[in-house]
């Protein structure tokens, strides 16, 4: 990807923005992550350990989308 150039990708089935677009677009900064540990029923677990490395974001995605939900927050 680093050496490909510009004019090589095909944009066709992106859509174009204007400056609306990018006045009105927000920069969202990474979180900082804390390590927590908490018990699960088994077959959470066992369907977390089946995810691999990706259950860590899964969960926190999860747990966001629960949260957002709660607190009547924006997205």
């Amino acid at each position: 990807m680093k050496e490909t150039d510009d004019s090589e990708i095909d944009y066709s089935d992106i859509p174009s923005t204007d400056q609306k677009f990018w006045e009105e677009a927000e920069v969202l900064y990474p979180r900082k992550k804390v390590t927590i540990h908490l018990k699960v029923d088994e077959d959470i677990a066992r369907w977390l350990k089946d995810m691999g490395d990706r259950s860590d974001s899964a969960v926190n995605s999860l747990l966001r989308s629960y949260f957002i939900g709660m607190n009547n927050l924006p997205d």
